[in-house]
């Protein structure tokens, strides 16, 4: 089932890409992000109802939230230079170079989560690695 969440995450994340492209053509980046991010709130606060997982706030503990804080704070940072970059940039060289991410968290995954990793995953990523560089600078 992750498999296809994962390519649904995949296509919303490419449509989301275009979508900001043609609203940033008249819009400040970062006025953008934060109108997103207060449709996006609205959006999550109505899930939460309607999956009634709010009866769970209770069993939150000061390290989950500590880590959602930390997220939430990179995920900030994340929108903010994703915006600037689509609004200075072409779409698919930034799209490009941010799924590079994947590299990192990959190596983040190794060192911080002991994942293990195959030779296939190390192939990938080098592939995905100078796939991304190429789209980007050429």
């Amino acid at each position: 089932m992750w498999i296809i969440f994962s390519l649904l995450s995949s296509v919303f994340a490419a449509l989301m890409a275009v979508f900001i492209k043609f609203g940033l053509k008249d819009m400040n980046p970062i006025l953008s992000m934060s109108l997103r991010t207060f449709i996006v709130s609205i959006f999550c606060i109505v899930s939460i109802f309607i999956n009634k997982s709010y009866k769970m706030i209770s069993s939150l503990t000061s390290r989950s939230i500590m880590w959602i804080i930390l997220a939430s704070i990179v995920t900030f940072l994340t929108w903010m230079f994703y915006y600037l970059a689509i609004s200075k940039g072409d779409v698919h060289k930034v799209m490009a170079v941010d799924r590079l991410s994947i590299v990192l968290t990959l190596i983040l995954c190794v060192i911080f989560l002991h994942e293990k990793v195959s030779v296939y995953s190390i192939i990938g990523v080098i592939l995905m690695l100078t796939g991304g560089l190429l789209i980007a600078l050429l």
